[in-house]
């Protein structure tokens, strides 16, 4: 009876200790991801327990990135599976990806009486700068509602309904209903559809964009990356394909637009690097550049000029130059693209967007899922495709560059530095 009632112990403590290990020790991560030299630590560590997901049905026509297993049950979120945009390969570790969703993707605040609940309304047309600064202002405006406990409000129609749904979300067979919940479960926003609905929070913040702009997160630098990371991943899983509408009810367009025209068939796996001239209206852009030079001690004018040279430095040691190279520019500076279709080994592989296929969104996705993107940090277009690579698992960006003592181009801060306020100030 004895030997019963030890083995019966032993069996308990067994199953106890099991499920133990199970809630401890789930899909432990990786803290950097990416194939180049060491980086800052980018994902800091974290535990999960509990978590039940279920995948939504998907539209066909859009990304497919979820499904409807079943998992545990304490709490209902998405099942990701692994990333692809525009059928190529995001190269984010999927275990990273699903425990920093597991991490951010409950919204508790929505779940709380409005009356004990702080309000950041969205709100107006209005916006400060272009469709670069845009971004930043909708990035700031979701970390300013984390970072100081408040609900973000997004009046309908407003500024960020147009700027989210002309890439990413489009409404589809006009279904407002189910774009409502699409968008507040996302990011764990709530939706208003009028003033009157504002009254019943304790406190309501209104912020201009360009306060959003400009507004900092003084928190460290790798949780920083990680919940903005995380945030545009949570766009990039439904980029529009150019079905369904936008918030003007208008046909969205096809953010792979420029990979199938220069691609076509063979945009999956083809191997390409994207150079991004961006000006800046001439001085002030020299003088922003120079700014963030003398932050981290990069070349004040080489992201401006894009010469042959430097480009070369940088395709060349990654076998880049046997490879199409996509120019994207604002124009301004036409000799810039003539001295690189003069130069014998990058001229052949240049290769210009058409301009039926060329707008935002499909210049932006090429450069994010490209092998190797060459971009400006002093332009806030640059820096968004920078963060989006970044986001996705991307290394091969190359924004800041120096000369070394024995005159040979290299890194003078790695990828993540377009996070870092130090460095980017109000563009981090």
């Amino acid at each position: 009876m004895s030997k019963l009632l030890l083995l019966s112990i032993c069996a308990i403590l067994a199953l106890i200790l099991t499920l133990q290990l199970r809630t401890n020790s789930i899909l432990q991560p990786n803290p950097t991801f990416g194939s180049s030299s060491p980086h800052r630590r980018l994902f800091s560590s974290y535990g999960l327990q509990g978590w039940k997901f279920f995948k939504p049905k998907n539209d066909p026509r859009t990304v497919n990135l979820k499904d409807d297993t079943i998992i545990d049950d304490a709490t209902t979120l998405p099942f990701l599976t692994p990333m692809h945009v525009c059928g190529r390969v995001a190269p984010i570790p999927h275990d990273i990806d699903m425990h920093i969703n597991q991490k951010y993707a409950a919204c508790p605040l929505l779940n709380k009486p409005p009356e004990t609940t702080t309000l950041l309304l969205l709100e107006g047309v209005e916006t400060f700068g272009r469709t670069g600064n845009n971004l930043i202002e909708f990035l700031h405006s979701i970390q300013f509602g984390r970072d100081h406990n408040a609900v973000v409000g997004i009046m309908q129609g407003s500024w960020p309904t147009h700027l989210i749904t002309n890439m990413w979300m489009a409404v589809q067979d006009g279904d407002m209903a189910a774009w409502r919940v699409f968008l507040e479960t996302s990011f764990c926003v709530k939706l208003i559809d009028s003033y009157a609905e504002t009254e019943q929070y304790k406190k309501v913040i209104r912020m201009e964009t360009r306060d959003l702009f400009v507004y900092k997160n003084y928190g460290l630098l790798n949780q920083y990356v990680e919940f903005q990371g995380y945030i545009i991943r949570t766009l990039y899983r439904s980029y529009n394909n150019g079905t369904g509408l936008n918030m003007r009810r208008k046909p969205v367009g096809d953010m792979c637009s420029v990979l199938d025209a220069i691609f076509g068939s063979e945009k999956n796996s083809a191997v390409y690097s994207v150079v991004h001239s961006r000006s800046l209206e001439g001085d002030p852009g020299l003088r922003l550049l120079g700014r963030i030079a003398r932050n981290i001690g990069s070349d004040p004018v080489a992201a401006l000029d894009m010469e042959p040279e430097y480009v070369k430095a940088i395709l060349a040691p990654r076998g880049m130059l046997d490879h199409p190279i996509l120019f994207i520019t604002d124009q301004q500076r036409p000799e810039i693209l003539e001295k690189l279709l003069a130069d014998p080994e990058i001229g052949p592989n240049i290769h210009l967007i058409p301009d039926e296929a060329s707008w935002v969104g499909g210049d932006i996705t090429a450069a994010v899922m490209a092998n190797v993107f060459i971009g400006n940090p002093a332009s806030t277009f640059s820096g968004f495709i920078a963060k989006s690579r970044v986001a996705l698992g991307f290394d091969a960006t190359y924004l800041f560059r120096k000369k070394n003592k024995a005159g040979e181009w290299v890194d003078a801060c790695d990828e993540h530095c377009i996070f870092d306020k130090h460095v980017m100030r109000s563009m981090a």
